[in-house]
């Protein structure tokens, strides 16, 4: 009588590179735009600032707007929140699992978003690839 012996080995670099396969990098970039933003016989338009040291959420899911303001209460949002800062460059960077998020600049208690996706959420990304520029503005004192 013969038994078959199947033995499984543990291969530590593939569990590591499997286990890391498992988040995508985000890189973006906040940014302020104030002042006059309508183009006239002098171009008026202020370059964006980046905002610096601002804290940047990534709230797993959509998120559904309040009457369609573009500010929303950190404690109304229900879903899970990831968050980073920017640096003296207003770069931020989130390491997440795929799936859809929507990403906010915080002030204070609130989270801001003016961007919206028609059906009465903030607009959100869906994450399957790595994105190296994604774009948050902080338009709150712009004149369009």
């Amino acid at each position: 009588m013969i038994f078959g012996l199947h033995l499984t080995t543990f291969q530590p670099n593939h569990f590591l590179m499997s286990h890391h396969l498992e988040y995508i990098s985000v890189k973006g970039y906040a940014k302020i735009i104030s002042g006059n933003q309508m183009p006239g016989i002098e171009e008026s338009i202020d370059e964006p600032i980046p905002l610096k040291g601002v804290k940047v959420v990534a709230v797993s899911g959509p998120v559904k707007t309040i009457n369609g303001q573009p500010r929303i209460l950190l404690n109304q949002i229900s879903s899970s929140i990831i968050e980073t800062s920017t640096n003296k460059n207003g770069i931020f960077k989130f390491s997440l699992k795929p799936g859809f998020y929507t990403f906010f600049l915080v002030d204070g208690d609130r989270a801001y978003l003016n961007s919206f996706d028609g059906n009465g959420f903030f607009k959100g990304t869906k994450l399957t690839q790595p994105i190296n520029d994604l774009l948050l503005i902080d338009d709150q004192n712009a004149i369009y």
